[in-house]
């Protein structure tokens, strides 16, 4: 039986890049925002009002909503990204040892 000699245990700690999940979240925000949007189009009682009126004050199927609401969910969720990633990788230091 042959010995295989035995490797160093690396302790590899996994960082995610900020920049990169706020663009994600910021974008995939407002495209949710945007498809909210489009749903006050459709005739069936529409619950994406509330969700718009999280965003904007504007009147939930005009122009100014879409604009209004996608820049702000975009932001929001831009800010959770970096958060959420500025969080994690600080959090990392507790998986070394």
């Amino acid at each position: 039986m042959a010995t295989s000699p035995e490797s160093p245990i690396v302790n590899i700690v996994h960082r995610i890049g900020v920049k990169r999940l706020a663009a994600t979240l910021g974008v995939g925000a407002a495209l949710i925002f945007v498809l909210c949007w489009l749903g006050t189009f459709i005739p069936v009682s529409s619950p994406t009002h509330a969700y718009i009126s999280l965003f904007t004050s504007a009147q939930p199927s005009s122009g100014a909503a879409v604009l209004e609401g996608s820049v702000w969910s975009f932001l929001f969720g831009a800010l959770t990204g970096a958060l959420l990633a500025a969080l994690y990788n600080q959090f990392a230091r507790l998986d070394r040892r």
